[in-house]
Order: structure tokens, then C-alpha cells, then sequence
């Protein structure tokens, strides 16, 4: 088994993150917001704006990104105290590794070094094992939000995850 690595995204993971976002919109549907085709429209200086904002972070396994999750810090006076998670995604082929528990401590830990007391996230309702994953993790579920996000006109809902500090 490879050591897993943890560690923020930069510009230059742009086209393994691509590929990522890619695999995980057109597998995984109901863990993104973004269409398989809005993925695949990415340009290359769009893919890598995002990764300068330093709101993304990465496991790797033997140098190759293997997942990625979202770290959005609220940027108000009056929500600094939080920031919001997602997307979560470890490719197909290293899920049941142990990469993304390595991908959700770091998260943590940096939550927890930037002074947060609360991580936030949303999950599909029929998304068991995000879900089953999330609550092993501690995060603790508050609301249904329903109508959250149509999938080809359909409405589905979304639970919304804490995670006390």
C-alpha cells in the first residue's frame, strides 16, 4: 500500500484535478454540482484560478492526486468562526484505501490551525456511503434541504452535515 500524502492544491495540479473533477461528475453525479459537461469546460487558466485561491486540498499516492475536497473559510467578520467542505471525491480505484480518512484528517487539522470550530457540508440523501463515511468522521447531521439540486430537471435533497471543533 502506498503512503498517503496530504496537501494543499496548487495551479500546477490543474490538469489531475481536472481529470478528477472529470471522473468523479460523470461517476458520481450526486457528490457534485457541476454536469460532466460543465466539467469538461474547464479551461485549463479557469482550473488553475481556482487552485491559486488555496481552497483545495489533495491525497496523493505516490505522487499522483488520488482525491481532492473543497475548503471554503467564510470570509465575514460574523462567520470566519466556519468554513464549508465539498466536494469530497477519492478516485474509484483508492476508495476503501484509507486515502480519504488521510484526506479528511488534514482537512480537519487545518480547520482546527486556522481557529474554525465548525466544518459544514452538504451530502445527497441517497448518498449511503458518503454518508455512513461523514458520520464515522464525527460530523453530526442537522437539516434536510430539500430541493437542493435538480439532476435533469429532477429535484433531489440534501442533508446538511456539522462537524464540531
Amino acid at each position: 500500500m502506498p503512503d498517503f500524502i496530504y496537501k494543499m492544491l496548487t495551479p500546477d495540479h490543474a490538469e489531475p484535478w481536472q481529470a478528477l473533477r472529470m471522473e468523479g461528475a460523470r461517476d458520481f453525479p450526486k457528490g457534485f454540482l457541476v454536469t460532466p459537461e460543465e466539467a469538461a469546460a474547464a479551461t485549463p487558466e479557469w482550473l488553475r484560478a481556482r487552485l491559486a485561491g488555496q481552497s483545495y486540498r489533495g491525497v496523493f499516492a505516490d505522487d499522483v492526486l488520488i482525491g481532492f475536497c473543497g475548503y471554503h473559510r467564510n470570509p465575514f467578520a460574523r462567520t470566519r468562526h466556519r468554513a464549508e467542505i465539498g466536494p469530497f471525491f477519492v478516485t474509484a480505484r483508492a476508495q476503501g484505501s484509507g486515502a480519504a480518512q488521510i484526506l479528511m484528517a488534514g482537512v480537519i487539522a487545518q480547520a482546527r490551525s486556522d481557529g474554525l470550530v465548525r466544518l459544514e457540508l452538504y451530502v445527497d440523501t441517497e448518498n449511503a456511503r458518503a454518508i455512513a463515511f461523514y458520520e464515522r468522521q464525527g460530523f453530526e447531521r442537522i437539516a434536510t434541504h430539500p430541493d437542493s439540486v435538480r439532476i435533469n430537471g429532477q429535484p433531489t435533497d440534501d442533508f446538511f452535515y456539522i462537524l464540531r471543533l
